[in-house]
């Protein structure tokens, strides 16, 4: 019987690099990048979706939607104060149509873990706010981007191709 040597274990661990969780690397649709809003033009970020914790591998609601962590990182935003009488920055997530507000929590420069989602398509935007425990938002937008899933929609349900087939 052959057995490798130890150290080509570790030769081909060195090769193989950092794992990821499949599908949860560098570049994937796990990322969302954070476009500026009007009121502060040149603050930059992304948020990174990841699993949620579970003892039973992915969490889901009770509804059965998925679960995500979302973490954000952003810079050059800008302080509140200046946007108005705002003392924070606020994420939220909201579903495509806008019509329900979930807030996440508060965003800092560098990276922020703020909370977990659970809509399939939704947006993520990020506000300046009075205060973090505020309910409705109200204040104007710093950064906004879309789910990856977002992205998605049956071909000839594209404003472009409406009436096309008629």
């Amino acid at each position: 019987m052959i057995r490798p040597a130890p150290w080509l274990l570790g030769v081909g661990l060195v090769l193989a690099g950092p794992a990821t969780v499949a599908g949860q690397g560098p570049g994937t649709p796990w990322e969302m990048p954070l476009r500026a809003g009007p009121a502060a033009p040149g603050a930059r970020g992304e948020t990174r979706l990841q699993f949620a914790p579970s003892p039973f591998g992915v969490a889901v609601t009770a509804d059965g939607r998925h679960r995500y962590d979302v973490r954000i990182t952003a810079e050059n935003l800008p302080d509140p104060a200046t946007l108005g009488p705002y003392r924070v920055l606020l994420a939220w997530e909201t579903p495509r149509d806008l019509s329900t507000w979930h807030r996440l929590g508060v965003v800092r420069n560098g990276t922020s873990l703020v909370g977990t989602a659970d809509h399939n398509k939704f947006l993520l935007v990020i506000t300046a706010e009075p205060d973090s425990l505020v309910t409705t938002r109200s204040g104007p937008t710093v950064l906004h981007g879309m789910s990856p899933s977002g992205w998605l929609q049956q071909f000839l349900t594209h404003p472009l191709f409406r009436g096309m087939s008629q």
